[in-house]
């Protein structure tokens, strides 16, 4: 007999717990094995039950879901899917602060009066349950992470940027990847000489408050992609949620409509097969954290072009998945910590060499 996956639900609104307890009683794989109304209790009964996952609300009493979520990963590491009303009435630090401290993933209560199938919670809950989370230190995020302005020191000077031949960096990334984004582009300097496109699977309702998460603390120029944006140094386009992100010869991208592409849209493979195509050798790829395979066919064209590809390394990942897949496909010449892929791109920049994957 499978074992069913445990859920511990945390929200102080009895509502709106009975809505998550019937969408996931809904699924037979799912069962709820406890409930907590405040971030205390959720630590106390996330240590006495051992679920599986939790689901976590923001706003609570007291200590708030956001404090409970890095209590919960820095002593018991539990995968947590943050639930929180809509983002566009939060600030974007705080919508993804969830992330920084350790969350999986993030997701939009429905409506109250939506029912249990509004949204497909207990798929993402099943998805979660696989993931084997590490522990996070409480206050790490705070301490390593840069203020927002402040110089980052590099080892090179800018004039070494001047002769770069680097013409575009695409990344891919997806479960975990937020928080490796997101210090990458922190410690980026604002003559980096390349732009940067990048697909960050995330929930739609997301998209735009990661683009201001993430700009509030880089020197580049952030923001979701529009038809036509041009790419130009200093510049991040992250891809829509609901399009496919490509990038055109004449150094612009484009969005597109259509189906979805080793299970994603937006598709990582396809944005980096057209790097690929449009910029050859002078392009680099960047596979992170994620699950699934989305990425390596694309990374595998950056590689057969004479570009760099580089895969996030298997300890510095919160799941393997697109990173292995990218290797065991040797779509990947080096593998790089996460907290090291800043410095592996301004080395790629300047023309220094990288370690080689053996």
């Amino acid at each position: 007999m499978t074992r069913k996956v445990g859920v511990l639900v945390v929200d102080d609104s009895p509502i709106c717990r009975q809505l998550i307890i019937d969408a996931l009683k809904r699924d037979p794989d799912l069962e709820v094995v406890g409930i907590a109304d405040t971030g205390q209790q959720a630590i106390d009964k996330t240590v006495a039950l051992r679920p599986n996952v939790i689901t976590m609300d923001v706003d609570m009493p007291g200590m708030d879901g956001l404090e409970a979520v890095e209590r919960i990963m820095g002593e018991v590491p539990t995968p947590v899917l943050v639930l929180t009303g809509d983002p566009r009435s939060q600030s974007a630090a705080l919508t993804h602060r969830a992330l920084a401290v350790g969350a999986l993933a993030l997701q939009v209560k429905p409506a109250l009066d939506a029912g249990p199938d509004a949204w497909n919670l207990a798929r993402e809950v099943k998805l979660l349950s696989t993931v084997k989370v590490i522990r996070h230190l409480r206050g790490s995020e705070k301490r390593s992470a840069p203020l927002a302005g402040r110089a980052v020191a590099t080892p090179f000077e800018s004039a070494a940027f001047s002769h770069s031949t680097l013409g575009l960096v695409a990344i891919a990334s997806s479960t975990g990847g937020p928080q490796v984004v997101h210090k990458l582009l922190s410690e980026l300097p604002a003559d980096f000489p390349a732009p940067i496109a990048l697909v960050q699977h995330i929930n739609a309702a997301f998209a735009d408050s990661l683009a201001g998460w993430l700009a509030a603390s880089s020197k580049l120029k952030i923001k979701v992609a529009k038809e036509g944006d041009a790419l130009v140094p200093g510049l991040v386009l992250i891809a829509p949620p609901d399009r496919h992100l490509v990038v055109l010869q004449r150094g612009r991208v484009s969005l597109k409509e259509g189906a979805p592409v080793d299970g994603h849209i937006p598709s990582a493979t396809l944005l980096l097969e057209s790097a690929a195509k449009a910029y050859g050798r002078r392009a680099a790829g960047v596979i992170l954290t994620g699950m699934g395979s989305d990425g390596a066919d694309g990374m595998l064209a950056i590689k057969q072009s004479g570009g760099v590809t580089i895969a996030q390394s298997q300890e510095s990942c919160v799941v393997f998945g697109m990173p292995g897949a990218a290797i065991a496909r040797a779509a990947a010449d080096h593998v790089v910590h996460g907290d090291a892929m800043s410095q592996a791109l301004i080395k790629v920049a300047v023309g220094e060499p990288l370690p080689k994957l053996s």
